[in-house]
C-alpha cells in the first residue's frame, strides 16, 4: 500500500489557498484527496487489527477528523486545517483509550500514540500507576527499540509535583505530564516512499505495549 501523492499535493495547495472560494472551486480535488487518505487509513487499520483487536470493525469515518477548523475563539480565521488526521482506537476519534494516530501535513507529518490530553480523572489514574509501580512504565519507554522510534514524551508539564504526590519521588518528572504523547516525525520523502506503509505499521507495533499499559490502567 502506497500513499497516493494527491494527498500531500492537495494539502500543499491548500496551504497557499486557505479560503472558502478556492476550496469550493476545488471540492472535487479535495474529495479525491480525502478518499485517498481514507483508503490509506483503512489499510493501516486492517494491519493494526492483526495485532490489536481494539481497532477491529472501525471505519474510516469513525477515525478521521474533519478538515474544517473551529474558528469561533481563534485569532487565526483560516477556515481549513492544513493536515489530514485519523485516530485509530476503540470508539474512533472520540475515544478515551490510548491508540494510534496518523497525521499527514506538508513538512509536518507524524505517527503518534499514547494518551493525548486525558481528563483529570484519567490523568490521576495514570499518575498513580506510575507513582506506585514506576518500573512497569519505564520498562516500556526505555526499551532500546522503543527509544529509537519514540525517544521522548511530548506534552505540557507541571512545574512542580502534582498535588498529593511526594516531590522527592525519584521519578517525579514522569508524573508531571498532562499529556503522554509519543510521536515520530515523518519527512515528505518518507511519506511517499514505497515502504512507508510497512514502516508505519512497524512503528505502531512498537507502540502497542505502551497503549496496552495505558488502557489497562484506565480500565481499573
Amino acid at each position: 500500500m502506497k500513499l497516493d501523492p494527491i494527498v500531500l499535493q492537495f494539502l500543499r495547495d491548500l496551504v497557499v489557498n486557505n479560503h472558502r472560494e478556492w476550496f469550493h472551486d476545488n471540492k472535487a480535488y479535495y474529495d479525491r484527496a480525502k478518499e485517498a487518505f481514507e483508503s490509506f487509513v483503512i489499510a493501516q487499520m486492517d494491519a493494526i487489527a492483526q495485532f490489536d483487536e481494539q481497532v477491529k470493525g472501525l471505519k474510516a469515518k469513525d477515525c478521521t477528523f474533519r478538515i474544517h477548523r473551529d474558528i469561533r475563539f481563534s485569532q487565526d480565521k483560516t477556515p481549513y486545517k492544513i493536515h489530514f488526521g485519523a485516530y485509530m482506537a476503540k470508539d474512533g476519534r472520540k475515544s478515551l483509550n490510548a491508540g494510534y494516530y496518523t497525521h499527514i501535513e506538508p513538512d509536518g507529518s507524524l505517527l503518534a500514540g499514547g494518551l493525548h490530553m486525558p481528563s483529570k480523572e484519567l490523568l490521576a489514574k495514570v499518575r498513580m500507576a506510575i507513582y506506585t509501580h514506576p518500573e512497569a512504565f519505564k520498562g516500556i519507554i526505555n526499551r532500546p527499540k522503543f527509544k529509537q522510534h519514540f525517544p521522548e514524551i511530548y506534552g505540557e508539564k507541571l512545574k512542580g509535583a502534582p498535588r498529593g504526590f511526594n516531590k522527592d519521588f525519584e521519578d517525579i518528572d514522569l508524573i508531571k505530564y498532562q499529556s503522554y504523547d509519543f510521536f515520530k516525525m515523518i519527512s515528505d520523502d518518507e511519506l511517499i516512499s514505497d515502504d512507508y506503509f510497512a514502516q508505519s505499521i512497524e512503528s505502531f507495533k512498537i507502540l502497542k505495549p505502551l497503549n496496552d499499559y495505558f488502557n489497562q490502567v484506565l480500565s481499573k
